[in-house]
């Protein structure tokens, strides 16, 4: 999983959070809006990244509903170093 680290803390991009089983409608749900934007250092011209924190993505993953609706076929957190 791509993570990033921005001012200290570190963050999941929204393709991070898809390849841990979120759905587009979990993260609206768990997650709201993103904690941070950013350029993506691969693709400058592109669409500004959407970046979570990765201690509010991990509190959310311990949750029922997010358990309850996960995409079937993503892998577990703990897969994913």
């Amino acid at each position: 999983m791509a993570r990033y680290e921005e001012d200290g803390r570190r963050y999941v991009s929204l393709a991070g959070l898809r390849m841990r089983g979120w759905t587009g409608a979990l993260v609206h749900r768990l997650l709201g809006p993103p904690d941070r934007l950013s350029i993506d250092p691969r693709a400058r011209a592109a669409p500004r990244l959407r970046l979570y924190r990765v201690e509010r993505v991990e509190a959310a993953e311990r949750g029922e509903e997010f358990r309850a609706g996960r995409a079937p076929q993503a892998h577990g957190p703990e897969e994913h170093p």
